[in-house]
């Protein structure tokens, strides 16, 4: 027994002690890591978000006010340049243009018959032109004072009906509703429960009594004068103006009336009413004449000044036929010609502007009128966009935009169809001025398309790659193995067992934590990258 368990004592104490030992001999972990300096390529790229837009795209608006009479085109149609869109009614302007056009070939006929000298038949046929135009004005100046005089000769009568009228209403037909009816303190027959009223009934039946005085001096006086009829026309009106307003008042006081039956009440308004309505009616005879007169007069005006007008450009052509053309006449034709030429052409301008047109191929992507709606100048009605040729618009943050220049190179990725479907586009524009976004400065920067695709569209979702630099087969490192130390760049190699610290030489730095080595470090080298706390 003693023999087994001493063996067993040293068994034990063998493996305690070779495990020990093992142990101890093993090689202690390193707190490093490391990487080998090796030449790879590096590529630096630029990350950016952006938005799809028309290559082209432009906002049209008509130049003058007008009326939608055709729409061309609608929303999401394809349009070609120079076609036409929408157009406003233009029969005004060309109503104008054929009158304008009308007038050059009579000005070009006349210069011919200047540079050609007159005939005797053309003498003789302006003459009679001549003759005609001095008796139609004679006619046209006759009817005038005809019509007119006509008009004028109703007057009178017009004046004594009103004046019939006025004083049957005041004296005959409301005689019953006043005592003391033509002094100076007639009183209402009638009590009425409003005082204004009656006070007011009663100073206005003074006031027409002496109105209807005037009236018939007004009748008395009167002779053929235009003049004087006109004004009293006009006095006239305004002494039944008296007259209806003593009637519209005498009628409130009845309708306060407190002591008048049924049947007088009636009676009484009977009489008010059909005196007002005569007074009414006589007031429109009067108008209606002064405003025939006034249209006959404006009317005789314009057919005497259009006689007259004819008359002098009758006897005008005739002294032109006459006498031989001279050079001044000539050259005062061809300018008129040259201004009824450009007449034209600006009318022409202005019917062309009527019609808006595309200025590129491509889409209606806005249209927002109707047939007969009113447009204003200068209001965009239609917007256009480029049906191919798309761009990308992304701000670029300060810190990056240094490393991106025009002709730079771009994988793009659209979010509507996934990482897998790659376009390529390429700068082509970096706005100088910068953009705050969320107190950050930032370049707008513009990226082409390099290929038309149908899966494009305006308003997507874009993800950049900017390729800014590359370089190939260059000594490279992880960027983390890099330490600022004094303002330079130190490397740590390790050499056998020792650490040694080097300056390195820092090229283009990749987008994938490379960074090139232009001098310092040898290919091979073992370098730190890390060290790992203890």
């Amino acid at each position: 027994m003693k023999k087994s368990l001493i063996i067993a004592i040293i068994v034990l104490v063998v493996i305690v002690g070779g495990s020990v030992s093992f142990v101890l001999l093993q090689p202690k972990p390193s707190p490093y890591e490391f990487a080998t300096v090796a030449k790879q390529n590096i590529i630096q790229e630029v990350n950016v978000t952006g938005k799809v837009k028309p290559a082209e795209a432009v906002d049209l608006a008509f130049e003058k006010n007008g009326k939608i009479n055709k729409i061309y085109k609608e929303v999401g149609q394809p349009v070609s340049q120079g076609e036409a869109i929408l157009s406003l009614d233009s029969s005004e302007l060309q109503s104008q243009l054929n009158q304008a056009q009308a007038q050059l070939e009579i000005q070009q006929i006349n210069l011919q018959t200047l540079q050609k000298g007159a005939r005797p038949e053309e003498i003789s046929v302006l003459q009679t032109k001549l003759s005609n135009a001095q008796k139609t004005l004679v006619d046209t100046q006759s009817k005038a004072a005809s019509d007119l005089a006509n008009l004028y000769d109703n007057v009178t009568d017009i004046l004594h009906s009103a004046y019939s009228e006025a004083d049957d209403a005041v004296n005959k037909q409301i005689d019953d509703l006043f005592s003391n009816a033509n002094t100076d303190s007639p009183q209402l027959t009638f009590q009425t429960a409003n005082f204004q009223y009656e006070i007011s009934s009663e100073q206005q039946r003074v006031a027409s009594r002496d109105g209807l005085k005037e009236f018939k001096k007004i009748l008395e006086n009167l002779n053929s004068n235009y003049a004087d009829l006109d004004l009293a026309l006009t006095t006239s009106e305004q002494k039944l103006a008296v007259v209806r307003d003593f009637l519209n008042t005498l009628t409130s006081a009845l309708n306060s009336s407190s002591n008048l039956s049924a049947s007088t009440l009636t009676a009484y308004k009977g009489f008010v009413n059909t005196g007002r309505t005569n007074i009414n009616a006589a007031i429109t005879t009067i108008n209606t004449q002064k405003q025939s007169t006034a249209s006959q007069k404006i009317t005789n005006q314009q057919n005497i000044t259009t006689a007259q007008n004819n008359l002098d450009n009758a006897q005008k052509d005739l002294d032109l036929k006459k006498v031989a053309a001279t050079t001044e006449q000539i050259q005062e034709n061809e300018a008129q010609i040259k201004s009824a030429q450009a007449n034209i052409q600006n009318l022409a301008i202005q019917i062309a502007k009527t019609t808006l047109r595309s200025p590129l191929d491509g889409i209606v992507s806005k249209q927002s009128v109707k047939i007969g709606q009113v447009i204003t100048a200068n209001v965009i009605v239609v917007s256009i966009i480029s049906q191919a040729n798309f761009q990308i618009e992304a701000n670029i943050a300060e810190a990056d935009i240094a490393k991106i220049q025009i002709g730079n190179q771009a994988k793009t990725t659209l979010d509507a169809y996934g990482s897998d479907v790659i376009f390529s586009a390429q700068v082509i524009k970096i706005e100088p001025a910068e953009t705050v976004i969320e107190g950050v400065p930032t370049y707008k920067t513009t990226f082409n398309f390099t290929k038309n695709s149908d899966k494009i569209k305006s308003g997507m979702t874009a993800n950049i790659d900017v390729l800014t630099a590359q370089k190939e087969n260059v000594l490279a490192v992880p960027y983390r193995a890099i330490i600022a130390k004094n303002n330079e760049k130190i490397v740590r190699i390790i050499s056998g067992e020792k650490i040694e610290e080097r300056k390195a030489q820092l090229g283009l730095r990749g987008s994938d934590g490379f960074v090139e080595i232009t001098s310092g470090l040898n290919e091979g080298e073992k370098i730190i990258t890390f060290e790992k706390k203890r």
